[in-house]
């Protein structure tokens, strides 16, 4: 048997945090239109964009919890004092860990993998801010299936856009370099590092939306929904 493991990416891999973020981001907004009742969905969008613009721009180390919400508070021109950017960083925060919206098939998919007598593993980016991908991890565990859980940038020092931080991971997870295979959703992060590092590679497009976007390497497979990874087994076996 070739393949002995695999690490999964973690965000719109495992769960899908595009949706759970939106979501998140609704449960602010309920809470700034009771505070504030001209505030509607539209400004609210078009102030995000700016602001999420602004927060792109300072170093992972050097966000914090507040952060985004002093800049929301910035952009909007309301009267949000640091009581309410405490209030909306707690309601955005406790969506994102306790409300996570899960890709189907996941636990399914998970328990058969570890049936199979296969290493699991998690290399996960550094989430929004410091501590809010270990608090995710935390909660993310169906009872103990992983190996090995990574967050770039903490509990290794490298980036996921360093082919090191995959290397460290195989080394973590004890197998070689091409007893594994990747499966993430972003080309140009996890399908080129994880192929220079080594590792069979698939892409997780579940919305068909990934395949043409730029990248150094194409994936040696293409899957749509998690159950798929199984064909990718037997295909490697």
């Amino acid at each position: 048997m070739g393949i002995k493991g695999i690490i999964f990416d973690l965000d719109n891999t495992l769960i899908n945090s595009s949706k759970t973020i939106d979501n998140a981001n609704k449960s602010v907004l309920n809470k700034i239109q009771e505070d504030f009742e001209k505030m509607d969905l539209e400004t609210f969008n078009s102030i995000l964009k700016r602001v999420y613009k602004k927060y792109d721009n300072f170093d992972h180390i050097k966000r914090y919890k507040r952060l985004f919400y002093e800049i929301f508070a910035e952009e909007s021109g309301l009267d949000i004092n640091k009581d309410k950017i405490d209030i909306y960083s707690e309601i955005f925060e406790s969506h994102l860990i306790n409300r996570m919206e899960f890709t189907e098939g996941v636990e399914e998919v998970l328990d058969r993998i570890k049936k199979m007598d296969l290493k699991i593993g998690i290399l996960t980016g550094e989430g929004l801010y410091p501590g809010i991908k270990q608090k995710t991890l935390d909660k993310f565990d169906y009872n103990g299936k992983f190996d090995v859980k990574i967050i770039a940038r903490s509990t290794i020092p490298e980036s996921k856009h360093n082919p090191e931080a995959f290397k460290k991971a195989a080394e973590m997870l004890k197998l070689k370099i091409d007893e594994i295979i990747f499966v993430g959703d972003t080309p140009d992060i996890d399908i080129d590092n994880a192929k220079e590092a080594g590792m069979k590679t698939v892409l997780f497009d579940r919305y068909n939306e990934e395949k043409e976007k730029t990248s150094k390497h194409k994936p040696d497979f293409v899957i749509e929904n998690m159950q798929d990874i199984y064909k990718v087994l037997n295909a490697l076996n």
